[in-house]
């Protein structure tokens, strides 16, 4: 007697594995279940069958609903784990396809990371343990009327908001590459502009006081002036944060060489990146020294 079937493309190993592994139970009860596989076209349908003999309406009930519940976890994880990545794969090949090759594969890397970040805001009750749990859901209400399941038409039609949602968070890798891309090209004129200009000063020493103040300093520990930047720093200090400020002040100077200093390095973070990447190898790091602890600082900016 044949309880379900379940169909589907591709490699099917691991679910028969999970499936026989887990009617185990029901066969340690004097249930002689089998499960086969059976090849339909492109589908691979595995099959639970009782091997002999009848059963009463009250345990076959519990051996279907045992079944069903062992059906619905193992075919959600094969949703998580096979399906989800290709549905991701073509979203970005549908709507995305005049993405290079490289931006595709950055795109598609990216998506997997948010849906692999359980701290993600970006949809509400989409981690991937709430995927599972809204997966398996359907999938209870679907084999309560039926004895065959076939995957990916079960994703195509009865998981809609769930393929809506894989969307959003690929428009939103989309959206995160577009401003990696906006931020590459701000870096590659501003390192196109230390390159031509003429440095002002041969070192500069960089120390952050707090969220919003900073001072430069020259190899002799004094004060760096700077008639622009302090011009610059009247005129538009309600519209420019200090980091934004900073960036501003290291260009104006253009040094050979920038050294940040302890007070500065608390950690991997974008300013200390955008810097990096802007001066290069014209950057060094400080790990401790007098300068380090001065306590006077020549700009004072509010954030934002």
């Amino acid at each position: 007697m044949k309880l379900l079937s379940v169909g589907l493309t591709g490699v099917s190993q691991d679910v028969t594995m999970r499936l026989q592994q887990d009617c185990c139970s029901l066969m340690h009860e004097g249930f002689r279940i089998a499960v086969d596989e059976m090849n339909r076209g492109k589908y691979t349908f595995i099959g639970c069958n009782i091997v002999e003999g009848e059963l009463s309406f009250r345990n076959y009930e519990r051996v279907k609903d045992s079944l069903k519940n062992y059906v619905a976890k193992i075919v959600a994880d094969f949703i998580l784990a096979n399906e989800e990545k290709a549905l991701v794969s073509r979203l970005i090949e549908r709507n995305y396809h005049y993405f290079s090759k490289e931006e595709q594969k950055i795109i598609y890397e990216n998506s997997l990371k948010l849906l692999a970040d359980s701290s993600s805001c970006l949809i509400q009750d989409f981690s991937a343990g709430e995927r599972r749990k809204r997966i398996v859901s359907r999938l209870m209400e679907y084999l309560d009327n039926h004895h065959e399941l076939v995957v990916d038409g079960f994703v195509q039609f009865r998981l809609k908001d769930y393929r809506d949602n894989l969307a959003q968070v690929v428009d939103k890798a989309v959206d995160d590459l577009m401003l990696d891309l906006e931020y590459q090209e701000f870096i590659r004129v501003l390192r196109y502009f230390i390159n031509v200009q003429e440095p002002q000063v041969e070192e500069t020493h960089v120390l952050i006081y707090g969220a919003s103040s900073f001072k430069l300093l020259d190899a002799n520990g004094q004060s760096i002036d700077n008639q622009y930047l302090d011009s610059f720093d009247a005129q538009y200090s309600d519209e420019i944060n200090y980091q934004d400020l900073l960036i501003t002040a290291l260009i104006a100077v253009s040094p050979h060489h920038v050294v940040l200093h302890n007070p500065f390095l608390q950690g991997p973070n974008q300013l200390i990146r955008t810097i990096k990447s802007i001066f290069e190898d014209r950057v060094m790091f400080c790990n401790g020294c007098d300068m380090c602890s001065t306590k006077s600082v020549s700009h004072n900016v509010d954030s934002d």
